[in-house]
């Protein structure tokens, strides 16, 4: 289990015990989450760190769906929106590199040109979100 996703599923896990106990649940029964791609956060290994931290806790056995945003790009010079691929990260290293500066220098890894103007100017719409979207609990 990797540290970033292991990380990750303990801010959820805070998050969903938080407002299971605001709305005095007694069992939480499912979770659904919406994560970017940009986040590179691997689905089956955030699950599986979330069900090993929710052990002992009202969260036990809850399923957590996870949906995978896109990455999309909007161009600043003539605001068209694209699909961002991520299949051209170089290495593992670049993979550490880009999770540690998604803001601005991660856009040179990703190589990405408009497809309308050819600027390579542009900002990420989607694909960074982290967020709970739903919590369904039983009272």
């Amino acid at each position: 289990m990797a540290l970033h996703e292991l990380s990750m599923a303990s801010g959820i896990l805070e998050t969903v015990l938080e407002v299971a106990s605001k709305n005095n649940a007694k069992k939480v029964l499912e979770v659904v989450v919406e994560v970017g791609e940009l986040t590179l956060l691997n689905p089956d290994q955030l699950s599986m760190a979330f069900n090993v931290l929710s052990e002992g806790t009202i969260v036990e056995g809850a399923k957590l769906k996870v949906k995978v945003i896109k990455a999309r790009a909007r161009c600043n010079a003539c605001n068209e929106e694209w699909d961002v691929g991520l299949g051209d990260l170089p290495t593992v290293v670049d993979h550490f590199t880009f999770l540690t500066c998604l803001t601005s220098d991660s856009k040179k890894f990703l190589k990405s040109v408009c497809p309308k103007c050819g600027g390579t100017d542009f900002d990420f719409v989607t694909g960074k979100e982290l967020v709970v979207k739903s919590i369904k609990i039983e009272k």
